[in-house]
Formats: C-alpha cells, structure tokens, sequence
C-alpha cells in the first residue's frame, strides 16, 4: 500500500472537515487527524484570546492608555496617550522609585513586546517601565473584559509588581 503524506501549516476550522473527507478518502484514518485537529483548536484559541486581549487599556495610575494588538506571531503594546507627562509618581507602582522623565518621549514607544500565550490564561513578555527607563519581564492575564492584570518582575511573577489596568472604551461608555 502506497502511503500519502498531507502537510498542513495554517488551515482554516471550517476547511477541516471538507480536508477530513478527502483524508479518509486517501487512506488516513482518523489516528492521523487527530493531532492536526488539535492543533487548528490550539490556534484558534490563542487567536481568539488574543482578540479579548487586544484594545486600549488604562493604567491602574491613570497616567497611559497603551493600545494592545497583534504584532506578528505576539502581541505588543504602545502608548497611544499620555495622561501625566509631568507626573511619574504613580509610576512607583511598578516597583522603582519615583524618578524624571526619560528624556525619549513615551508617546507612541511600544512598552510591551513579544506577549505569547503562556499557561492559566496568562500572555508573558516584557514590558518597559517610564519611571526607571528598565525593562521588566511580564505577565498579563484577562480578569474580566474590562480588567487586565499586569504583572512586571525580575525574577519571578509571585516576587513582582501588580496593577489593574481598565478597558478605556468601557470608561469612556460609563461616562456618557
């Protein structure tokens, strides 16, 4: 028996069963289809976790709206405004003393970068803090859809700094 090989990167959920067919068709049992199957679920589901994660979001000090979206294969994140530029004292919250201003302007920066899927729901990167000009390792988790928790460290996340950051299309909602 002649054995086929089918190889597939990227395919599209509602194309599976229509492959699946064909699969059979072609000798494959349902053994074979199985991990590959697995895999579209596993990419659809970072996918759409990704898409609850993606928007803007308001700092716990109120001092930054940072837009999160996708950035190749990870999400990353950049200030889209800047509520304080004066005032960094907030920034404290993050675990560095209050300092001045960086002298490169924030507006704009990407501050998070490189956030993959990681376990329990949690997105793991870096993420850069204004008030030291250093750059933390970081975790963000969903806590409902207009809460993220952001937590920036060195070594390990139960050691590092947390905030709540709030969805800002849902505070400019609650303000009209």
């Amino acid at each position: 028996m002649k054995k086929q090989m089918i190889v597939i990167t990227t395919f599209p959920t509602v194309l599976m069963s229509a492959w699946s067919a064909q699969a059979q068709q072609a000798g494959l049992s349902d053994y074979y289809l199985a991990p590959v199957e697995a895999q579209i679920q596993s990419n659809n589901l970072a996918s759409s976790k990704a898409s609850a994660v993606a928007g803007t979001w308001l700092t716990q000090s109120g001092s930054l709206e940072v837009q999160i979206s996708n950035c190749g294969e990870a999400l990353c994140g950049k200030v889209s405004k800047v509520n304080d530029a004066g005032n960094v004292s907030n920034m404290a919250a993050m675990g560095a003393a209050p300092t001045s201003m960086p002298a490169t302007p924030v507006l704009g920066k990407t501050i998070m970068e490189g956030f993959t899927p990681g376990k329990a729901d949690t997105w793991s990167g870096k993420i850069f803090n204004r008030a030291d000009g250093q750059t933390y390792a970081c975790q963000m988790r969903m806590l409902s859809q207009t809460e993220l928790e952001v937590t920036a460290y060195k070594d390990k996340p139960e050691n590092g700094r947390t905030q709540v950051w709030t969805r800002v299309s849902n505070i400019i909602t609650a303000q009209k």
